[in-house]
């Protein structure tokens, strides 16, 4: 499959190149990535989201090009590449009516894909989705750019935990170190992403801690915000990125969660564990997905009645695994 999308990106122009709902860093940086190296080719080719861009990553190159909904396109795409997507219903912005004239590419790692494109490429045991980026690219035989690199670096960083997560092994090191190569400045981007963050993220760590309740018998802590929050604080919702790890170091804890209030009757959830408990098949039960040890939802539900399902699933799936 990999040699059929290398092939296509040599042969065709005109890409449309999308992620998922509030994208993460390994949505961005799969994202600009990319979208650099097809520019970079001499293709025509447009970044889009679905909502404003993350303050998050402003650091990265491509930013200022990333279109905002559908209607800033110029062109008709031939090809949609979607990137880092576990489920079509979480593709921002929704592409339906494109797909009628454009074949939708669907590359991924998420173990939860359904496999919802016309040309599939998912590597469940990849630890991101740059890292399939950059396997594309290097059999369509483009040579890394600094910029491509800084992008599918910072993807490679945001999505193993700065190599702290499970799954890292000597390979992941070794694509670190390709990406490295034209020049990119490992402490510049980890600096930005690991030691910087902003006051207003602080403030939302300090409410999240003094709301946060712990259950299960210790094995559960969850904790909750409300967009009125970040709207008090002036954080951007990215800001929230990662903040459910926090929740997850605590000794004993097997799974963090992470609520947070978009409105009444909409919430986004954040879901984190140790590896004992299969977080992604939790998600998928209320509509998301993920991984083994980080998945995320977005459901409609209020978070009392979402708070309740949680706790249900949470407590059935770590019973089933004392068995």
């Amino acid at each position: 499959m990999i040699e059929q999308i290398a092939e296509i990106i040599n042969k065709h122009d005109k890409f449309l190149v999308i992620t998922h709902v509030n994208p993460d860093g390994d949505a961005i940086g799969s994202l600009l990535g990319m979208y650099l190296a097809l520019r970079e080719m001499g293709k025509t080719a447009a970044p889009v989201l679905g909502t404003k861009f993350p303050a998050l990553f402003e650091f990265l190159p491509g930013k200022d090009d990333v279109l905002i909904g559908l209607e800033s396109i110029n062109f008709d795409p031939t090809y949609i590449i979607s990137l880092d997507v576990a489920a079509e219903n979480r593709i921002s912005p929704q592409v339906d009516a494109l797909r009628e004239t454009a074949t939708l590419i669907n590359v991924d790692h998420h173990p939860t894909n359904p496999g919802y494109g016309n040309i599939n490429h998912i590597q469940r045991h990849a630890n991101s989705t740059t890292q399939l980026v950059y396997e594309i690219l290097e059999k369509a035989g483009h040579p890394l750019s600094i910029d491509v690199g800084k992008c599918l670096y910072t993807g490679l960083i945001t999505d193993t935990g700065c190599f702290k997560f499970a799954g890292v092994t000597s390979k992941t090191f070794e694509l670190a170190a390709k990406l490295l190569e034209p020049g990119v400045d490992n402490y510049e981007i980890t600096r930005y992403l690991f030691e910087e963050f902003a006051v207003s993220r602080l403030a939302l760590e300090k409410l999240m801690l003094e709301r946060l309740e712990i259950l299960l018998d210790g094995k559960l802590v969850l904790s909750h915000l409300d967009l009125e929050d970040f709207e008090e604080i002036g954080a951007d919702l990215s800001e929230g990125e990662n903040l459910v790890n926090r929740l997850r170091e605590t000794r004993g804890v097997e799974v963090g969660g992470l609520i947070t209030k978009l409105s009444d009757n909409l919430c986004k959830v954040s879901l984190r564990s140790k590896g004992l408990i299969d977080v992604s098949a939790i998600a998928s039960e209320l509509g998301g997905g993920g991984h083994r040890r980080a998945a995320g939802i977005k459901a409609s539900m209020s978070p009392q009645k979402l708070r309740i399902r949680l706790l249900e699933l949470i407590s059935t799936a770590l019973s089933q695994s004392q068995k």
